[in-house]
């Protein structure tokens, strides 16, 4: 999956009200004099996005706010983890920067040296009919929110339809039981599928974790403490784990994030999920090449099939961090009211085809979803997702999991064999509880 290291329910509120949400509170970022900022500089940290029109939208709003306030604004990208890097030297050190994008545990882990932005945060929930539980999740802690959420990136089974069909499966499997049957088939045709099992970044957790949910496994209890991990349900969602894996492609335990996108396009995995960045690359290349002209018109999207427990996902993150360190706090203030205006934030969305979905009810009613037919269910993912610590907060412990592919390495394990499913489980459990017990002392 195409996902950068930095750049789920929906609430209840209505269809209409919330479209009377969105028309009825407009935001306008206040009016601020002709460089009234002029002397000012404000340093913004961000990585790339996989949509590149997405980066040219980010660099030309700065080159926008620069020319309106006077203020001299550098956008510095970094490629990868260097990102993440540079974003915690800003937080041990006080300067390199005004703002950064992170993604979900950063804000949990660095909320003593982010700036307030509540204000800020209510006033664009307004404006877009509310954000999202999984936004307030990752961006607020101790009842204020010290960040600002830039949205999540839906990750969908991406399969080729020609290739279930021509195993008799029609339609994408509903149910983890219907993908284990689906998968054993699809072996025997020689179009396996594949669900990466390494140490990747992002499919890492976008492809794991939603198994342990679905079978009602997790890590936490709602403490965010108490390891609850060793339980009935994760020992059944390593066990489907182990069955299915024997149908996939060989190789999976290695994949880093570009693996399954280079298997899909290579043709040689049926199914694997990932974010859009796969129709998209092969829709792109279409006119002009005729193999990816055929998996263009040959894949599609499915949702995220349903376990004991229901159907989860679990998707990057990214939010914006505003350092309390920063000597412009009101340069801070006017890029985030630009980011979030409406005359940037929607076209920003519609024109990732559904790649970085910001985090408001509202958006369900706006203008921002893809015409293509393929992406559309990328509207209904965008109602999934969970974050990582389940049924706790996004803990140091939750994040140190995160980090060290513990619940990856759990279900590898026992997948090639390594350990058991019930001592793959009990490895990981006593992994958890040491982590735990480090951020208890």
């Amino acid at each position: 999956m195409d996902t950068p290291r930095s750049l789920t329910p929906p609430s209840s509120i209505t269809r209409r009200s919330l479209l009377a949400a969105t028309a009825a509170v407009p935001l306008a970022t206040p009016a601020i004099a002709q460089n009234a900022l002029k002397g000012t500089k404000l340093t913004i940290l961000v990585g790339q996005f996989y949509v590149p029109e997405n980066n040219a939208q980010l660099d030309q709003l700065a080159v926008d706010v620069a020319k309106d306030t006077g203020m001299e604004i550098h956008v510095e990208r970094l490629a990868g983890d260097e990102l993440g890097v540079k974003t915690a030297a800003v937080v041990a050190t006080g300067r390199g920067a005004d703002l950064s994008i992170g993604v979900e545990f950063d804000t949990y882990l660095y909320a003593s040296k982010l700036a307030d932005v509540t204000d800020l945060a209510n006033e664009f929930g307004k404006q877009y009919g509310g954000w999202l539980d999984v936004a307030k999740q990752a961006c607020m802690v101790g009842g204020k929110w010290k960040s600002l959420c830039i949205g999540q990136a839906p990750a969908a089974w991406n399969y080729r339809v020609d290739q279930f069909a021509a195993a008799g499966i029609n339609k994408f499997p509903d149910t983890f039981d219907d993908l284990l049957k689906a998968a054993k088939v699809l072996h025997g045709k020689g179009t396996p599928i594949g669900m990466t099992l390494g140490h990747a970044s992002g499919d890492g957790r976008s492809t794991n974790y939603p198994v342990l949910w679905a079978f009602g496994g997790k890590e936490f209890e709602k403490d965010g403490r108490t390891v609850a991990l060793n339980s009935a349900e994760t020992l059944r969602a390593v066990e489907w784990y182990k069955e299915i894996y024997q149908y996939f492609i060989p190789g999976t335990t290695a994949w880093l994030d570009p693996d399954n996108n280079q298997a899909f396009l290579a043709g040689k995995c049926s199914a694997t999920v990932n974010v859009n960045t796969i129709y998209l690359a092969s829709r792109a290349a279409a006119p002009t090449n005729p193999v990816m002209k055929n998996i263009m018109e040959n894949m599609d999207h499915g949702n995220w099939p349903r376990g004991p427990a229901g159907r989860f996902a679990s998707y990057n993150i990214n939010t914006w961090l505003p350092f309390a360190s920063s000597p412009n706090r009101a340069g801070q203030m006017h890029f985030l009211r630009a980011w979030f205006d409406k005359s940037f934030l929607p076209k920003w969305t519609k024109t990732g085809q559904s790649y970085f979905i910001p985090t408001f009810a509202g958006f369900d009613n706006l203008d921002v979803w893809p015409e293509d037919p393929k992406l559309k269910i990328f509207r209904e993912l965008n109602k999934l997702n969970r974050l990582e610590g389940y049924a706790g907060p996004p803990t140091p412990s939750a994040a140190e999991a995160v980090s060290k592919y513990i619940l990856v390495d759990m279900f590898a394990k026992a997948c090639t064999g390594q350990l058991k499913p019930k001592a793959a489980v009990e490895w990981a459990a006593k992994e958890y509880e040491q982590i735990a017990k480090k951020h208890r002392a």
